[in-house]
C-alpha cells in the first residue's frame, strides 16, 4: 500500500474511476451511471496532477497491486483502461481489485478487438489495434473467461458502433503506419472493400452485476447505440 493509499478515504466516494486519465469516465458515471462522488486512480503522475488541475479527485496508484477497504465504493468504471496493461494477469489482477472494492456492479469499456485475427486474413486492421500503447488486446472472450473465473456470472457483454464493412474510417490496411488514428484517404494507403456480416463494432462495453440493486437497467442502458453479444442478463438495449 502506497502511503497516497493510506490517506484516502474511500467512504467519502462512492465510485471509483481505474485508469482516470483526462476524467472524462467521472464525468458519464455522475451524468449516467448515477454516481454523486468518484475519485480516479491513476498511475501516470502527469495524468493526476493535470485532473487535480481541472477540480477531479484522483490519486496515483497502481491499480494491480492496491490495497482498498472492500465494498467500499458502489461501483467502479474501466473505461479504455484495460488495454493499457502489460497482459492478461494484470487485467486479471485489475478486476479482482474491482470486484473486491465494488458493492453494485462494475462498468468496463474498451477498443473492440475480437475481429484482430479476421481483419488480418484480409489484409487489414483497426487503427487501435496497432498502438503501441495498447499492449494487452482483450477480448470480449477473454474478459468473461476471467470474469466467470472470479465467479461473475450476472454480466452482459455489448458491441457498440458497428462497423459493415472495410470503409469505416477505423479500420486501415496492414501496410498502413503505426500509432494512426481514422484512415484518411489519399494520406494512407488504399485498402481494399470486405463487408463484414456480421457486422464489428468498434468499442465493447460489459457491465458486471454483484448484487441485485434499484437502477440497473439504467446502467445496463448507459451507453446507447449497444448491441448484444453475449451475456447471462437480460439485455434491454
Amino acid at each position: 500500500m502506497t502511503a497516497e493509499t493510506r490517506t484516502v478515504r474511500p467512504k467519502r466516494y462512492d465510485f471509483l474511476d481505474f485508469g482516470a486519465s483526462k476524467g472524462g469516465c467521472i464525468d458519464f458515471a455522475r451524468d449516467r451511471l448515477g454516481g454523486k462522488r468518484g475519485l480516479g486512480i491513476d498511475n501516470d503522475p502527469a495524468k493526476v496532477e493535470r485532473m487535480r488541475r481541472l477540480g477531479y479527485d484522483c490519486m496515483e496508484a497502481d491499480i494491480t497491486n492496491l490495497d482498498l477497504p472492500p465494498k467500499s465504493a458502489r461501483f467502479v468504471t474501466m473505461s479504455h483502461f484495460l488495454e493499457h496493461l502489460p497482459d492478461l494477469d494484470a487485467v486479471r489482477k485489475a478486476v479482482l481489485c474491482a470486484m473486491d472494492v465494488a458493492s453494485d456492479f462494475l462498468f468496463i469499456q474498451g477498443p473492440y478487438f475480437n475481429a484482430d485475427d479476421l481483419l488480418e486474413e484480409q489484409g487489414l486492421k483497426f487503427f487501435w489495434s496497432d498502438w503501441h500503447g495498447h499492449r494487452c488486446h482483450v477480448t470480449t472472450v477473454q474478459l468473461q473467461s476471467i470474469l466467470d473465473g472470479f465467479g461473475l456470472r450476472k454480466y452482459l457483454v455489448m458491441g457498440r458502433v458497428p462497423v459493415a464493412n472495410s470503409l469505416d474510417p477505423s479500420i486501415h490496411p496492414m501496410n498502413s503506419p503505426r500509432d494512426q488514428h481514422e484512415h484518411i484517404p489519399g494520406t494512407h494507403p488504399v485498402k481494399p472493400l470486405v463487408e463484414f456480416d456480421p457486422p464489428l463494432y468498434r468499442e465493447m462495453v460489459c457491465v458486471v452485476r454483484l448484487r441485485r440493486f434499484r437502477g440497473w437497467n439504467a446502467v445496463v442502458r448507459a451507453r446507447k447505440g449497444c448491441f448484444f453479444i453475449d451475456g447471462t442478463l437480460p439485455f434491454l438495449g
